[in-house]
């Protein structure tokens, strides 16, 4: 444990003041977190389903048999439940943060970001895509096996209709490396890196990143270790850059990239 009550170094973030994430306090928001989160997905996911059983019962009829086969309005409202919920994290992370962690959202990496973050970020893009992407083909390659994302399966169901395109792109372009980022990056790896050091704080966030994924079925075995490898390489865009915001240009500039596989080379990705 590295306790200082100096500013920042340098070599951030590897300074903390005396009381940053205390255990005490930790678990504690932790608690808050994951009940104010896990009770909003609870009320939207509730509503969702209650909505679709009145004005299309078929469709979430058909869903429940076949959840690859996800139609447009069933992608529409999931979402939409899932930016609730998610909504409620980022609420409280922005709100109780600064407190736990004794440093500002400033201090924490939200600042004006400049040509260095930028080009961290883009560094850290290109080391996803030979991650994510070419390790992913390796993988097919030497197992003789595809592995489909869920995202792809949604994909193909809304490609046709434009308007949804869009709102998938800016989910996952603009919507899902912001929360992300702000869940594992700046939350988790400085709760891990507040007790340890970076290799053991990226490897943690990014583990739990690949997990993630994995839970929650929008990824299989396969792609979730390869997700939490790409973890490791945000956290680091992150400590080297000293801004959120150069990750989450990382996270969205693979996330765009692989929306453009989907739409104009769909072969390229199993699709």
């Amino acid at each position: 444990m590295n306790d200082s009550t100096s500013q920042i170094s340098p070599a951030w973030p590897t300074r903390w003041a005396k009381g940053s994430f205390s255990p005490g306090s930790t678990f504690l928001f932790l608690l808050v977190l994951a009940g104010a989160t896990f009770l909003a997905f609870v009320v939207a996911v509730i509503g969702a389903l209650v909505w679709l059983s009145l004005e299309h019962p078929h469709e979430l009829a058909a869903f429940q048999k076949h959840p690859t086969a996800m139609s447009g309005t069933i992608f529409l409202t999931f979402s939409v439940a899932q930016l609730v919920g998610e909504g409620v994290a980022v609420i409280v992370i922005l709100a109780g943060l600064p407190r736990l962690a004794h440093f500002s959202l400033a201090q924490l990496g939200f600042r004006l970001i400049g040509l260095r973050a930028i080009g961290y970020g883009v560094l850290g893009a290109v080391g996803m895509v030979v991650v994510g992407d070419f390790g992913g083909t390796l993988v097919q390659s030497l197992t003789h096996s595809t592995h489909e994302e869920l995202a792809i399966h949604i994909f193909e169901n809304i490609r046709h209709n434009t308007r949804l395109v869009i709102f998938f792109a800016i989910f996952a372009v603009v919507l899902q490396p912001f929360v992300e980022e702000m869940l594992f990056r700046v939350f988790l790896f400085n709760l891990a890196l507040r007790y340890s050091g970076f290799w053991t704080a990226a490897i943690v966030s990014g583990v739990l990143f690949g997990l993630m994924h994995l839970v929650t079925g929008s990824a299989d075995l396969t792609s979730s270790a390869l997700l939490a490898l790409g973890g490791v390489i945000l956290a680091w865009v992150y400590y080297r850059s000293r801004n959120a915001y150069a990750s989450m240009i990382s996270h969205a500039l693979f996330n765009g990239l692989s929306t453009a596989a989907l739409y104009f080379a769909p072969k390229l990705i199993g699709s």
